[in-house]
């Protein structure tokens, strides 16, 4: 059954300016390191999972995003830093406990708006693909499924603004696309499901796999950038 994701309004440009950041501004790893952008970014999403109810499929609501500032960043790909993982969901559970780990958000960054539409740049690669259910099953086990949001950002040649869409054809209820200044964004979503069961020995364990079986909510991205 579809995962409904819900992206509420004030996490929206937590998202969107550290895609900025890492890819405009340039990085050091020391004062006199080699400079680097067009960078990708990592971070987490907190919230809550309302489970399947009263006709209603599995919600995924994020309320805030954090930035991981230790995670390895290419211009190809993002590592994050475990410790940095399980140091920020212990914390959260220590002093906001209301609130879980519930995915996962990451860029990717591309020169051109051909380079994003030829190699289809605003979708998972398959190492994405197999690293939303390591995370699910390492850091978040309990949960039936987790949300995983992917931010591609790509440069424009000329100034311009177009209003928020939904991304074409069969991918329409999974992301969204919009144009701000000299800056085109992809925005597109994945889960991760657990299947719960019961093994030989008698107790409970579960399979994590990735779903492109998702709706993507974000009320704000209209209202925002009309």
């Amino acid at each position: 059954m579809t995962t409904k994701i819900i992206i509420e309004d004030h996490v929206v440009p937590q998202l969107l300016t550290s895609a900025i950041e890492a890819y405009e501004i340039k990085h050091k790893a020391h004062l006199n390191g080699k400079e680097k952008s067009a960078i990708e970014t990592y971070g987490l999403l907190w919230g809550y999972v309302l489970p399947e109810r009263h006709g209603q499929n599995k919600r995924i609501v994020s309320t805030i995003a954090t930035i991981e500032t230790s995670a390895l960043r290419h211009e190809d790909w993002v590592k994050p830093n475990l410790e940095s993982l399980i140091m920020k969901k212990d914390f959260f559970q220590k002093y906001w406990s209301h609130l879980e780990l519930v995915g996962t958000f990451h860029s990717h960054p591309y020169k051109t708006l051909s380079e994003v539409n030829h190699l289809q740049g605003w979708r998972a690669s398959n190492a994405d693909l197999n690293h939303f259910p390591w995370i699910h099953k390492n850091l978040s086990p309990e949960l039936p499924c987790m949300a995983h949001i992917i931010i591609t950002i790509a440069a424009l040649k000329s100034k311009g603004s177009a209003f928020p869409q939904s991304l074409a054809g069969g991918e329409s209820s999974t992301g969204f696309v919009l144009s701000s200044d000299y800056r085109k964004f992809w925005i597109k979503g994945y889960s991760s499901e657990a299947e719960f069961f019961v093994n030989d020995d008698d107790k409970k364990d579960a399979n994590y796999e990735s779903s492109y079986d998702i709706r993507l909510d974000i009320p704000s991205l209209e209202k925002r950038f009309r």
